[in-house]
């Protein structure tokens, strides 16, 4: 695999045996979702639980219908923004309930909001749970663990990390990846530049890698 400074805008990677989709930037989440759908990995109207630094709940600026091809999922992937990505998956009928961990300022009443893993545990974990035959994707950015991916601090963008332990990065992991069994499919962004830079990227991507058990599994490009 590339280190993370040497990876491209539109590098993407999926781990087939595991339903795994790695990209560096995010609008590639909805081309994974959708080729998911196509190829029946998951099923339409999925519930999503998004974790995330950021909300990236915009809306798309262009009209959109159902997916039928791969090629389609990625073109319209490469128009839409880092922020666009879940709406646009919402109005192709892809996904039909978002709950979201985060810190965020001012979270859209659309979407069921955890400020932190403990309480969506504890409010919401049985009610995301809850829907048998719906599809259930993971989508994580490694942003959510750098503190200074908050607009307000000042130099914070490519720059000036301040992440948590490794110890709590961990531990926040194996919470996801306890309901590895309940995941249709899982998508993660790197965000190098939210993560305060490749360097700081690089160890948090690392400790993700370790942690689901994926050093040793085959990836294809996509």
């Amino acid at each position: 695999m590339k280190k993370v400074q040497d990876m491209e805008h539109n590098w993407k990677i999926k781990y087939p045996r595991r339903n795994v989709y790695l990209m560096r930037n995010h609008n590639w989440a909805f081309s994974a979702w959708e080729i998911g759908r196509i190829n029946k990995e998951i099923k339409p109207g999925a519930k999503l639980l998004h974790v995330d630094f950021h909300d990236d709940y915009s809306e798309p600026s262009q009209r959109l219908n159902e997916i039928e091809t791969k090629e389609e999922a990625i073109r319209i992937a490469e128009t839409l923004t880092i922020t666009e990505f879940i709406k646009a998956a919402e109005k192709t009928g892809t996904i039909k309930e978002v709950f979201s961990i985060g810190d965020y300022e001012k979270p859209s009443d659309e979407i069921c909001h955890s400020y932190t893993y403990n309480q969506f545990e504890y409010e919401y974990r049985k009610e995301f749970f809850r829907t048998e035959g719906q599809s259930f994707i993971l989508d994580l950015d490694l942003d959510f663990f750098n503190l200074h991916a908050h607009r307000f601090i000042d130099n914070n963008h490519d720059n000036n990390p301040y992440r948590f332990s490794d110890e709590f990065i961990r531990k926040q992991l194996e919470f996801l990846k306890n309901y590895e069994d309940e995941w249709s499919l899982v998508s993660v962004c790197i965000s190098p530049e939210h993560c305060g830079g490749s360097e700081n990227a690089q160890q948090i991507l690392e400790i993700f890698l370790d942690t689901f058990d994926l050093n040793n599994e085959d990836y294809i490009y996509w």
